[in-house]
């Protein structure tokens, strides 16, 4: 809740980014911004397209992927977004105008990540398609939700939920299959 102390915490650690962002952190929160061409859903695409041709699927076996990972990443959109204006928290920044953001600021409520809901999405999908890439893939999903508490625009529950939404809608894809 808004005010409370768990929520104090969290800004208090989104302000400790801000104040004291190392350039690793800058690297990430700006590598993770996608803020030209098709953003997040056209990086995770061409990931898929890259373990597709590495691991030679032929048309149908692609073209399913793809559908799979697109149908359960628009599913998190959709899920991410619905929560997001039912619960209306406000961003780290307009809470604490003192946390800089070196990266655009979204203008829409904080809670959950949609970085974290698509990246986390596409990566669990992925990861069970391709099980070998499963921990890479995770990796990176991980590191796109953190990228948002390192630029200043989510706070640690944020990304935690995100992911959470990702791994549901995940499963129930991978669940009704291609």
């Amino acid at each position: 809740a808004f005010g409370s102390q768990p929520y104090l915490s969290a800004l208090a650690e989104v302000r400790s980014f801000s104040d004291n962002r190392t350039a690793e952190q800058l690297a990430i929160a700006q590598f993770w911004a996608m803020t030209t061409g098709s953003l997040v859903a056209g990086f995770w695409n061409e990931e898929a397209s890259k373990l597709i041709e590495h691991y030679h699927l032929d048309e149908p076996r692609a073209a399913g992927t793809l559908a799979i990972a697109h149908m359960a990443a628009m599913d998190a959109n959709i899920a991410c977004h619905d929560a997001k204006f039912t619960y209306w928290l406000i961003r780290p920044y307009r809470a604490d105008e003192a946390i800089t953001t070196p990266i655009g600021r979204p203008q829409h409520p904080s809670y959950p990540s949609n970085h974290a809901c698509m990246s986390g999405t596409f990566a669990y999908v992925l990861g069970a398609l391709f099980p070998a890439d499963a921990k890479r893939l995770a990796a990176m999903a991980d590191e796109a939700g953190e990228s948002r508490l390192y630029a200043g625009i989510h706070y640690r529950f944020d990304k935690d939920a995100g992911l959470a939404i990702a791994r549901h809608v995940a499963a129930l894809a991978l669940h009704r299959g291609i």
